[in-house]
């Protein structure tokens, strides 16, 4: 089973980079290849985590987490645990 959760996504940002791929694609590709890996793309920032705990230890995972203001997060759930991926501002 999937979790998939948008968390924030705020006005006037994009959902596609430059490699046409959302959050959530790249958080999806990672949960089905069963590997943490950024997709990626025109994002100047972008961390990407994993946590068998939960999907909330994966986003908080991700690189500069806490240190830069999130614009998009996602999470979906691969066989062996939670993979995120935050774009940042």
């Amino acid at each position: 089973m999937r979790i998939v959760a948008i968390l924030a996504l705020l006005a006037g940002s994009t959902l596609a980079n430059a490699a046409g791929l959302s959050a959530q694609d790249s958080a999806d590709i990672q949960a089905r290849r069963g590997r943490v890996g950024h997709m990626g793309g025109s994002y100047s920032y972008e961390g990407v985590g994993f946590s068998t705990v939960s999907a909330q230890a994966a986003i908080r995972n991700c690189c500069y987490y806490g240190k830069r203001t999130p614009i998009e997060i996602a999470v979906s759930r691969g066989s062996n645990g939670w993979y995120a991926c935050v774009r940042y501002r």
